[in-house]
């Protein structure tokens, strides 16, 4: 008979150290199923690889998208101080939105007939939505006066549906592509501006109620806007990691530039912490680790599960930023990648999901990693619902890795715990996911910055295009 694998749990040898915190945020990884020195052999894997320095050089500049032959900057874009990279340019750039934000909220820039803007209508898809979306989602009030809708595929359903609510008169349309010529971005700009031609709003009373946002210098233009209406971002900026640049505008109108400059700050404090941390207490590269070890070991995918409904969306942003930037087989240097890289990533809220896939994960034939979060301060006043939803997510992270520790399948589970959702909490969050996953980068031998797969989709879309439009 073949004998049974073990499979122990960090916190039986890495007792009273499997705790971890920073920037407001606690992760537990004693759940994770190795030892001691399985973690001790990985933090010496980060040293010959090269993990942190590769995390300075991005952050110094270098060019680190190799495949682009380009920088990847979006630390940059919350570092306030004067010897960060591009630091003019992006101060000028961060102001010009805050300003404009204020502008709206003020009621300085307004409709073509004086009206308020209570409505922004966010055009743009993969990372001019996603990021956006989860901090709108995370961080918006109970009744906003400015609501954010998105409006991402071409899906006429989807775009009848915001549109039919909205009056055009108040509603603020944000143009959102690095290239410009993202089809589906194009082609939903097209939609709504007939829409508001179709509500009288032409000629120069369009500048009341569409800006852009791109890398390209004509975008304005090209939407025969004024260029006071152009919010520029950089070459340098991959789409998924953006939200910090001016694809971020809708949130600091919706939200307001303080919010939206907190957010920034706050995924700043996590870039100082990867930098600063010593090794065995930086967050960042123990969830990049552990990460790259359960792909290893077979474990496929990825499961977040937020016990908060203002996480709910991070799911879908955690997606993109991980599968767009992991799923390479190609290594840096053009070889075949020998190892696993990356996991399948998914998730829901916690609560709701554990009368839906936990069953899956509990019993299932499939190991899965789990990341459990929540917060513990409330967002809200119910402190009975609180303390049921807190209490579920600390019982099934328990509950997840109940196996038999020699099963064949077994779950690693990660607590992630927020003292607040403040919006700098939330942007060390999503920066610390960020350094994660260029870490991983760094650990796989690929390039997490490119997206061949992506542009390859989008070519053949063209194509198909073409096609049905002669048939």
């Amino acid at each position: 008979m073949t004998e049974k694998q073990s499979h122990p749990f960090l916190r039986d040898t890495y007792a009273g150290r499997s705790v971890k915190s920073a920037c407001g945020i606690t992760i537990d990884i004693g759940r994770q199923r190795l030892t001691a020195k399985d973690l001790k052999g990985l933090f010496k894997l980060a040293e010959e690889k090269g993990v942190l320095e590769a995390n300075a050089k991005m952050r110094s500049g270098e060019i680190v998208n190799e495949s682009e032959h380009r920088p990847a900057l979006h630390t940059a874009l919350r570092d306030t101080s004067v010897s960060a990279p591009f630091h003019k340019e992006v101060t000028e750039a961060l102001n010009h939105l805050c300003n404009f934000a204020e502008d709206v909220r003020s009621g300085l820039f307004c409709g073509c007939r004086g009206d308020a803007i209570t409505d922004i209508i966010n055009i743009g898809i993969g990372g001019s939505e996603m990021g956006p979306r989860a901090v709108w989602h995370a961080l918006r009030y109970v009744q906003p006066s400015i609501c954010l809708h998105f409006l991402s595929a071409a899906d006429g359903v989807l775009f009848d549906r915001i549109v039919s609510g909205l009056n055009p008169f108040k509603t603020l349309v944000v143009v959102s592509s690095k290239s410009f010529g993202t089809r589906e971005t194009m082609v939903n700009a097209a939609a709504v501006d007939q829409w508001l031609l179709d509500a009288g709003i032409t000629g120069k009373d369009r500048n009341h109620h569409m800006v852009v946002v791109s890398a390209k210098r004509d975008a304005a233009e090209q939407m025969n806007l004024p260029e006071a209406n152009l919010f520029p971002i950089w070459d340098w900026v991959g789409g998924r990691f953006s939200v910090w640049s001016s694809i971020g505008l809708p949130c600091a109108v919706a939200l307001g530039p303080e919010v939206f400059r907190q957010l920034l700050a706050g995924a700043h404090a996590m870039d100082a912490h990867v930098a600063d941390a010593p090794t065995e207490d930086n967050l960042a590269l123990i969830l990049a680790l552990l990460s790259y070890r359960n792909a290893q070991e077979g474990v496929a995918t990825h499961c977040f599960l937020p016990y908060d409904e203002r996480l709910r969306t991070m799911v879908f942003w955690l997606q993109q930023l991980e599968m767009e930037s992991l799923g390479k087989s190609t290594a840096i240097d053009g070889s075949r990648v020998a190892c696993r890289t990356g996991q399948g990533v998914w998730g829901g809220h916690g609560n709701e999901s554990q009368h839906s896939f936990y069953q899956w994960l509990r019993e299932g034939t499939a190991s899965s990693s789990v990341d459990l979060c929540w917060c513990e301060k409330p967002g809200h006043r119910h402190a009975d619902l609180h303390r049921v939803l807190i209490a579920n997510a600390k019982a099934q992270a328990e509950a997840l890795v109940t196996r038999d520790p020699t099963d064949e399948f077994s779950n690693a589970v990660t607590t992630i715990s927020i003292d607040e959702l403040t919006p700098a909490r939330l942007g060390a969050l999503m920066a610390l996911y960020e350094h994660k996953t260029t870490m991983l980068g760094t650990l796989f031998g690929i390039n997490p910055f490119d997206q061949p797969g992506v542009e390859l989709g989008k070519k053949l879309s063209r194509s198909a295009e073409a096609t049905f439009a002669a048939h």
